[in-house]
């Protein structure tokens, strides 16, 4: 209700607002004596709190409804974001790990090449002297 911008004590002031004006119209209309008048006035004033009661009661029903709603899906987005948290950690631990192996892996070739390289020099600086 609050997003259409009509909050508790607004439809209370209505219906207030429209007993007494339905009972203003009705003492204004009503050929009727005093008593008799005063005896309707109270009557719908009655009728109008209890009126009021049962809409206050279906109002507060109605947000602890949407009070429910809202912990429930603010449940299932953290229950989601924590699984998609989770989901991207063990992304960046295996892409770690596969870094962390391309690495050696280069690591160990450039070793494999050095030696080659220093074997190739000594052959060379044999022959050389030769």
């Amino acid at each position: 209700m609050a997003e259409q911008g009509i909050s508790l004590g607004k439809v209370a002031a209505a219906f207030v607002l429209g007993g007494l004006v339905g009972a203003g119209l009705a003492l204004l209309f009503a050929p009727a004596s005093g008593e008799e008048v005063r005896e309707r006035l109270r009557s719908k004033g009655e009728e109008t709190r209890e009126r009021l009661r049962e809409k206050t009661g279906e109002l507060r029903m109605r947000a602890e409804e949407l009070r429910e709603r809202a912990e429930e899906l603010k449940s299932r987005i953290l229950s989601g974001a924590e699984e998609i948290k989770g989901r991207g950690i063990e992304t960046l631990e295996e892409a770690k790990r596969v870094l962390e192996e391309a690495i050696e892996a280069g690591k160990e070739a450039m070793r494999r090449e050095k030696e080659k390289l220093a074997q190739k020099l000594k052959r060379e600086e044999a022959a050389g002297a030769a």
